[in-house]
């Protein structure tokens, strides 16, 4: 089907508005239409039923969103050129753009058998081919499955369709006293932080770059309209974000590392403590309660540790004043700097700059 330069073309974008991942899908969408000078018409509540409305109205010109089915999308005119976005790719002449599934199930399978993982399941309302054929993940569709499935279980990963499917399987094991990771290792999809949060355990995740995939949908029906091209496209995921619900044995040291991370060059105006937690996936009281168990201290401790060592640094290694190092360390007043670090070190600061020159 072409369409001629100068009409305006009509895309009807099947949206629901609910998640901020499709936000962000729309978003990527909407770049490229503009630039092409499209219109699009988004459809937000029964998608479907509204399409049929527009079409016996003459009123679209295309169409993308994720579909019924093949045969649903089969119904429709003929020359109605039609992108799939989102589920499943729909066989036959439907450009579809879709996620990498197959290098999902790829990375989360090596993922678990790092660590030590003997049993690996894959949790959806959906079943995929691309990740329980060609991975070899045990599909499970639903919170009871899930909980028959893992009873009484060890040493089970579990790949899941998004951040929030994460959130629900954690409960499950909790209620089961299973502990996570320990028992039980959840990897999601989509990095959603507010699920991390919600879920009190920071999850791992698969990024997602939304923004693409709406970028791909647009650039699939400019060749399905211009060149009647059929092609599919398929997005790869980020690298996989290790957090609490999979952590690795080997990750031992993994908060305080990040911890490091976060704060390096910032001691002089440290974010708060609920901030680091926050930057990390998890609430703040799982945070704490994680941090004290892997390092021995509160984190609010744990940043006066680094100070001292940042100031002991400075004094061995600068000819900095005293005032400035406080500064530095975000203790700006002389007399508290000094008092605080003669109550951690035991000497003053002067001390401890000569006896560092001998």
């Amino acid at each position: 089907m072409k369409y001629r330069k100068n009409q305006e073309f009509r895309v009807a974008y099947g949206f629901t508005g609910q998640l901020q991942e499709a936000i962000e899908v729309y978003q990527g969408f909407l770049e490229p239409a503009a630039e092409s000078g499209w219109q699009v018409i988004a459809l937000q509540e029964q998608f479907e039923i509204q399409l049929r409305r527009l079409i016996e109205l003459h009123a679209v010109d295309a169409v993308v969103g994720d579909f019924i089915s093949k045969i649903w999308v089969e119904t429709l005119p003929a020359d109605l050129p039609v992108v799939q976005l989102g589920g499943q790719p729909l066989a036959g002449t439907i450009p579809s753009v879709c996620l990498n599934e197959t290098e999902i199930g790829r990375r989360a399978v090596a993922h678990f058998e790092e660590m030590g993982c003997e049993t690996i399941l894959y949790f959806s309302t959906r079943r995929s081919t691309e990740i329980c054929g060609d991975s070899g993940l045990e599909w499970v569709r639903s919170v009871e499955s899930l909980r028959d499935r893992i009873r009484n279980q060890t040493a089970v990963g579990v790949l899941c369709a998004s951040d929030f499917m994460a959130r629900r399987g954690m409960q499950v094991a909790r209620s089961l006293d299973l502990g996570v990771p320990e028992d039980i290792g959840f990897v999601g999809i989509g990095n959603r932080t507010l699920d991390g949060i919600l879920a009190d355990q920071g999850i791992s995740s698969f990024p997602v770059p939304f923004p693409d995939m709406g970028r791909a949908a647009a650039a699939l029906l400019s060749e399905r309209v211009d060149e009647n091209r059929v092609r599919h496209s398929q997005i790869s995921p980020g690298e996989l974000l290790v957090r609490q619900s999979s952590a690795r044995r080997s990750d031992k040291g993994r908060l305080r590392h990040q911890v490091n991370d976060l704060l390096h060059n910032r001691l002089a105006a440290p974010p708060p403590v609920a901030d680091w937690a926050r930057r990390l996936g998890m609430s703040r009281r799982s945070f704490e309660r994680s941090f004290a168990e892997e390092c021995g201290v509160t984190p609010y401790e744990y940043l006066l540790q680094l100070r001292t060592l940042e100031a002991q640094r400075l004094l061995e290694q600068t000819d900095w004043t005293i005032a400035r190092i406080g500064e530095a360390v975000g203790i700006p007043d002389p007399a508290r700097f000094s008092a605080f670090f003669r109550k951690r070190c035991g000497v003053t600061a002067v001390e401890w700059r000569k006896k560092a020159i001998r």
